[in-house]
């Protein structure tokens, strides 16, 4: 690794990337299009996204492998090249970090586990264990599990990157506020509850990425459940405000110094990392870099 994450983040404030899939909107992907396939066919797109974050001040960068299973794949016709994917993401990645910390991403498989779903627990392990390695191949130096609302799924990605053998585990949940003020998954899971399954399976950092209808007072609420419930370090990466659908494209209208006042709100309450998700830029980032200098 090029420095220690967890140490450093038990010390100071750490900062991540922000936004790629809006990113790489910005930069000419159209809407409901593979951003993974990017990496074969566009390579210094992806790769020029993760510069401008690194220049804006990010200490870890995160691959553009979110979506690289074969189920999500599979809907582009990329199902026998996840492996491919993967290690050319982890390469553009490493070729970008210019000397930061390089988190391998993975996301959610892309449907419901059965019996909701046709899609067995066990398939879903092997498929996170393989792009694990993949990743780990390709030269990450840990893991990043993003966005998951179901409990089962999220435990079995950070038991796969173990297994893998990822020396760094991070693994986030996506939240939402409920019309009763509750903050849950979307399959019902608590912050607190959440924090100490993803502990207990094996991740390093936990905290929560995207999510919808979250304020950064909700995420700071957020913060404060998962600490008294962890030892672990939290990691918070939202989104910019809520989006606007204009012309098929999600709009995002948080700009830079609004998202660093709010992140300022979570890190009061105890995060230890903090980046973004939808919606964010590097501006974003750069201006949450400016906030943790003050």
């Amino acid at each position: 690794m090029t420095f220690d994450l967890l140490a450093t983040c038990r010390k100071r404030v750490v900062l991540g990337d922000g936004g790629m899939g809006t990113e790489l909107q910005r930069a000419g992907l159209e809407p409901g299009q593979s951003g993974e396939r990017w990496n074969l066919e566009h390579p210094e797109r992806v790769e020029a996204v993760q510069r401008a974050y690194v220049d804006a001040g990010s200490e870890f960068i995160i691959t553009n492998s979110f979506g690289a299973n074969r189920w999500v794949l599979g809907r582009y016709d990329l199902a026998d090249r996840v492996a491919e994917v993967n290690r050319v993401a982890a390469a553009i990645a490493r070729r970008a970090a210019r000397g930061c910390l390089v988190l391998g991403d993975i996301g959610p498989f892309g449907g419901l586990l059965a019996p909701l779903g046709e899609v067995s627990l066990d398939q879903v392990r092997l498929e996170f264990l393989g792009q694990a390695r993949a990743l780990l191949e390709g030269g990450v130096d840990g893991i990043i599990i993003e966005t998951m609302s179901a409990r089962e799924e999220a435990v079995a990605a950070v038991q796969s990157a173990r297994e893998a053998g990822a020396p760094l585990v991070v693994a986030s949940m996506a939240f939402e506020r409920t019309r009763k003020g509750e903050i849950r998954t979307m399959m019902g899971v608590a912050p607190a509850e959440a924090a100490r399954s993803l502990q207990e399976a094996g991740a390093d950092v936990v905290g929560a990425n995207c999510g919808a209808n979250m304020t950064a007072a909700d995420f700071a609420r957020l913060v404060e459940a998962m600490t008294g419930a962890v030892s672990a370090p939290i990691i918070i990466q939202s989104n910019a405000g809520q989006p606007d659908l204009v012309d098929g494209r999600a709009v995002y209208h948080l700009t830079p110094a609004a998202f660093a006042a709010g992140m300022r709100e979570v890190v009061v309450a105890g995060a230890a990392i903090l980046g973004g998700c939808c919606g964010t830029t590097p501006a974003h980032i750069a201006a949450c870099r400016e906030m943790l200098r003050g």
